[in-house]
């Protein structure tokens, strides 16, 4: 998750990237960050995909969510910059248009 501002209000972007395909899997934009907004963002994750698969995540909420969802879960800190440009892309696309 990382802090976007959105017409001078702060909001937290929260994305699924799934770092085998390269591939961005599901993004959403919530007014705060806590557990039960996790829990609700991998649970929508889990409907659209299956929990079959492993979560890798850089930390924070993650692991208590993920234990309650009763999905694998796992650090995954090789690719610390796919947030960067998730935000990037949000800030160049415009939020209306991204989402």
């Amino acid at each position: 998750m990382s802090m976007i501002t959105i017409k001078g209000e702060v909001y937290w972007l929260w994305v699924a990237y799934e770092p085998y395909i390269k591939r961005y899997l599901l993004m959403s934009i919530y007014k705060e960050k806590t557990l039960t907004v996790c829990y609700n963002f991998i649970k929508r994750l889990r409907r659209l995909y299956g929990s079959k698969y492993t979560v890798y995540t850089d930390g924070a909420y993650y692991d208590q969510a993920c234990r309650w969802l009763r999905i694998k879960y796992n650090v995954y800190d090789q690719d610390k910059n796919v947030m960067e440009r998730a935000v990037q892309y949000i800030n160049k696309e415009g939020y209306n248009r991204v989402l």
